[in-house]
């Protein structure tokens, strides 16, 4: 037997992230609502942080939640990162435990000139990922006839950016983000009966969108105190985004391991420019620092996630969102160069959500409750000795939900593993 040659392995090496990003990387049941479950548009610093980001400038990392600190790149800088979380989830006396692994981001940024540097990269967006199950009874006089729907979906949203900033005049900086958001989110519902002269019926829904949103940063930097104090402010406007949706509906019976379909409802397609609508969001922030040796930050996101749209329809469980958000880096002795402890930055921050759900328990008519979500993190930036480079580790310890109201209630510890590599590219050599 012969093995077949790959014919293009660039468009291989090209689409391998892709594929990697489009595993099933939740189970959470909140995935249900919305887009799925929103990522956080940080690299591994950003995250170890509290997830904060738009007041930091960073000379030798990417920072991908200003475009505005780009201005302040020194060097070309290469990021890439993976990711491993560990969930637990409980409801009543059930409890589900979930592990899962996926590419971060890949990211590459470079100055142009002084003052003016451009990055490119790409993240997950979303991911959707829930199966949920509600059992029937039908009672009468000569028998009972059990029933069960199934709720399940799948997929993601992900994001592909190049980003710009530049810095006009000195200690103010302006940047802007064009992205292309582009992925597909698939949602069923099983009607099965428990016996088998009955047909089972399954309607599916699938959202496909594939558009362009842009969002806009600056920052400004002065000295106060013999320290560096900058403020940071981003800005994403309203996004009416391009999208497909598809509805069929079927009924089938299974016969073993194998399903049969019986009658099927032609599919129902529409396209419409503005079949997703992304809202606004606005990010404050402030960062107060010495040189090489400390920094910390605090952060205020506020995002109207009640205004977003799918084909004209809002979503009463979505509500606007507010993070408030903490963090700081530490250097012991960056001049120091026998000690490697000395060396590291070590970081940590806070992230409080008021979250962007207001649900109740499913299938339970009770008033609906704030699914609200808190975590601490940590980490690490272990300088590589003879390079430019840095090895960031990350933790993040986190709850989102309450089983107060019947609810489902996860916790998680996430792990980031990234390499930030810089280098001088693009820059003449001076030859005497």
């Amino acid at each position: 037997m012969k093995a077949k040659r790959v014919k293009n392995p660039l468009l291989v090496i090209l689409c391998w992230p892709l594929f990697l990003m489009a595993q099933q990387n939740t189970i959470s049941p909140y995935s249900v609502f919305g887009i799925g479950e929103l990522q956080n548009q940080a690299f591994s610093l950003n995250n170890s942080m509290g997830g904060l980001g738009v007041a930091l400038r960073p000379e030798a990392y990417l920072n991908p939640m200003n475009p505005a600190s780009l201005s302040g790149l020194r060097l070309t800088t290469y990021e890439a990162g993976i990711s491993a979380t560990s969930m637990f989830l409980s409801e009543g006396n059930l409890n589900q435990e979930y592990f899962s692994g996926t590419l971060s981001y890949l990211s590459l940024g470079f100055p142009i000139s002084k003052g003016f540097a451009a990055s490119t990269g790409l993240m997950p967006y979303s991911f959707q990922g829930y199966e949920l199950l509600q059992s029937f009874e039908i009672e009468s006089a000569e028998d009972t006839l059990a029933y069960s729907v199934n709720h399940s979906g799948s997929g993601g949203i992900h994001r592909a950016y190049i980003n710009f900033g530049v810095e006009p005049f000195k200690g103010f900086s302006v940047g802007a983000t064009c992205s292309g958001i582009f992925g597909r989110l698939k949602n069923k519902r099983d009607l099965v009966y428990s016996q088998n002269d009955y047909l089972n019926r399954r309607d599916e829904n699938t959202y496909t969108v594939r558009d362009f949103v842009v969002d806009l940063g600056a920052q400004y930097q002065t000295t106060l105190n013999d320290k560096t104090l900058t403020l940071g402010a981003s800005f994403q406007p309203e996004s009416r985004l391009n999208a497909d949706s598809e509805d069929r509906i079927y009924t089938y019976n299974v016969v073993g391991d194998f399903e049969y379909v019986r009658d099927t409802i032609f599919p129902v397609s529409l396209n419409s420019s503005s079949g997703l609508v992304l809202p606004k969001s606005y990010v404050l922030g402030a960062s107060y620092s010495e040189d090489k040796h400390w920094m910390v930050s605090a952060e205020f996101d506020f995002k109207e996630w009640a205004e977003l749209q799918l084909f004209g329809e809002t979503d009463p469980q979505l509500r606007n969102a507010t993070q408030y958000k903490v963090g700081f880096w530490w250097i012991p002795n960056h001049s120091n160069i026998h000690k490697y402890l000395s060396n590291i930055q070590y970081r940590g921050g806070f992230n409080f959500n008021t979250g962007f759900l207001s649900v109740s328990a499913f299938g339970e008519p009770i008033s609906p409750s704030e699914i609200r979500e808190m975590s601490f993190s940590l980490g690490l930036g272990l300088p590589l000795k003879k390079s430019k480079s840095t090895l960031n580790l990350g933790f993040q310890f986190g709850k989102r939900g309450s089983l107060d109201t019947g609810l489902v209630e996860e916790k998680y510890v996430k792990f980031q593993l990234a390499l930030t590599f810089n280098d001088k590219w693009f820059t003449k050599r001076k030859i005497d």
